[in-house]
C-alpha cells in the first residue's frame, strides 16, 4: 500500500487513519471529497476486524449485495471480490454500525432493549439425542421439519472439541448431526448469503445473540439488490451465550495449563466454568471462563445481550438442573413453535429466573464497562464511521492498519 497523507475524519477530530489507502491519497491530492461516511470493507475491517473486536458473526457477509466477503485463510472475513463502497457491511456489523441496544429497542417499546418472555420452562427431550443440556433444540428442530413446520434449520455441527461448521440441515438425520454445543462462532450468518435448495422456504436458526440481532436487520432493513435468504427465516432461536472463543487460542491456553486435549470430546460452559467431557463421557472441570478470556473473541466484551431478546425462543442451561435446559418463549412465533414440538419434549414451567437474570445483567455491565460508545436505546440505530473513531481512538480497542491480504482485490483495483 502507498504512503498517504494524514487525514481527517468528517467529525474533525481524527489525527491519522488506520485505514488509509490509495483511494484516500487521490482524495487528498486532488481536494475532491468523497460522499460523507462512505465505507469500503477495508475501514471495517480496521475497526472490527483488525481491533480484534469480530464476534465471527458472519453479518458483514450477510449483508454485503455483490457477494465480495468470503473468509480468509485466518477464519476471519476479507474481500474475494471487489468492494462497491455500498457501506453494508458496516451498517450490519454489531461492532461497527449497527446499535443493537436501539435495535432491540425499536423491536419492542421504542425505550428498552429488555424484551417481554410469554412463558419459559425446564425442558429435555422426551427420546433422548446426543444434543447439549437435554437436547431440547435438536428435538425441537427435528419436530418441527417431521411435521412440515419448517423446511430446514441453518444449525452449527461440531468438527471436533473445539470447531464447528455451519450448515443447511433438511433432514432429520442432518439436525441431529449437529446436536451438541460447540463454542465455535462460525461466520454463520455467511449462509444467509447463499442459494437455497428448491422447496427451501421455511428456515429455522440457530445462533447465538449477536446472530440473532443481525438476522433481525437483514430482515427489518433490506436492499432491493441483495439477494437474501433472510426473509425466509420464520423462527429465530437465540443460545444463551456469555462469549465465545477463537479455537487455536483455547487449545493453546490449554495445553499452557497443562490440560491434555486430544481426549476432549466437547466442551460446555455451566455456572461460569468450563467442563470438557471424554468419549467416555467422563466431565471434568477446566476452570472458570473468565480465566480463559484471552481465547475469547474480543467483541464478546461488548456484547450486553445474554439470551437473545430479538429471538423467537431463548435456549441456554442457566436456570435449569444438569441435563434440562430452560427455554424462554418470546414471541407468537415462538409460542407457536413451541406448541407444535411440545408433544417431543419434557417440560415443566420455570418459575423462578433469578439466576437468568443475574448472569444477564451481569453481562450487561461487562458490555457497558467495555463499550468506548455510551449505551443507550434511544440514540441513532446506525452508527457513523467518524462517530466510532471519536469513541475508540486512543483505547486498546481503536482501529488498527489492514494487511494487503485482507483487502487484496480493493488495493489492486484501485
Amino acid at each position: 500500500m502507498t504512503t498517504t497523507p494524514p487525514l481527517t475524519t468528517a467529525a474533525g477530530i481524527s489525527p491519522t487513519e488506520p485505514a488509509a489507502d490509495e483511494r484516500d491519497g487521490v482524495m487528498a491530492a486532488s481536494g475532491v471529497p468523497e460522499l460523507n461516511e462512505k465505507i469500503w470493507f477495508h475501514k471495517t475491517a480496521s475497526a472490527v476486524i483488525e481491533a480484534d473486536r469480530c464476534v465471527g458473526c458472519g453479518g458483514c457477509i450477510a449483508a454485503c449485495p455483490s457477494q465480495s466477503i468470503s473468509i480468509a485463510a485466518d477464519g476471519k472475513p476479507t474481500l474475494t471480490k471487489m468492494c462497491t463502497g455500498c457501506s453494508a457491511c458496516w451498517d450490519y456489523c454489531p461492532e461497527a454500525g449497527l446499535r443493537v441496544e436501539r435495535l432491540q429497542a425499536l423491536h419492542h417499546d421504542g425505550v428498552s432493549p429488555e424484551a417481554p418472555i410469554l412463558s419459559a420452562w425446564s425442558a429435555r427431550a422426551a427420546t433422548p439425542n446426543d444434543g447439549q443440556d437435554g437436547g431440547v433444540v435438536t428435538a425441537m428442530l427435528v419436530s418441527l421439519l417431521e411435521s412440515g413446520e419448517i423446511d430446514a434449520a441453518i444449525v452449527t455441527r461440531r468438527e471436533d472439541a473445539f470447531r464447528g461448521k455451519t450448515l443447511l440441515a433438511t433432514t432429520a438425520a442432518e439436525i441431529r448431526q449437529a446436536a451438541g454445543s460447540v463454542y465455535h462462532q462460525t461466520e454463520a450468518l455467511d449462509l444467509l448469503n447463499r442459494k437455497m435448495p428448491a422447496g427451501v422456504e421455511r428456515i429455522a436458526y440457530v445462533g447465538t445473540p449477536c446472530q440473532v440481532s443481525v438476522l433481525r436487520a437483514l430482515q427489518g432493513y433490506p436492499w432491493p439488490w441483495r439477494e437474501s435468504a433472510a426473509p425466509r427465516v420464520t423462527l429465530a432461536i437465540a443460545l444463551f451465550c456469555t462469549r465465545s472463543f477463537d479455537p487455536f487460542k483455547l487449545m493453546q491456553a490449554l495445553v499452557d495449563r497443562g490440560e491434555k486435549i486430544g481426549d476432549i470430546e466437547r466442551l460446555d460452559i455451566r455456572e461460569g466454568t468450563l467442563f470438557a467431557r471424554d468419549a467416555k463421557g467422563s466431565s471434568r472441570s477446566l476452570g472458570p471462563v473468565k480465566e480463559f478470556r484471552g481465547a475469547g473473541l474480543g467483541g464478546c466484551d461488548e456484547c450486553a445481550d445474554f439470551t437473545g431478546n430479538l429471538a423467537d425462543l431463548s435456549v441456554g442451561n442457566v436456570g435449569s438442573q444438569p441435563g434440562a435446559s430452560t427455554v424462554l418463549v418470546r414471541t407468537e412465533t415462538g409460542a407457536r413453535a413451541w406448541e407444535a414440538a411440545r408433544a417431543d419434549l419434557d417440560a415443566t414451567p420455570a418459575h423462578d429466573l433469578s439466576s437468568v437474570e443475574l448472569m444477564a445483567e451481569r453481562n450487561k455491565r461487562r458490555a457497558i464497562k467495555n463499550l468506548q460508545r455510551e449505551y443507550d436505546p434511544t440514540a441513532a440505530l446506525w452508527i457513523t464511521y467518524s462517530e466510532h473513531q471519536a469513541n475508540y481512538e486512543g483505547t486498546e480497542r481503536a482501529s488498527k492498519p489492514v494487511p494487503s491480504f485482507r483487502s487484496h482485490h480493493y488495493d489492486v483495483s484501485c
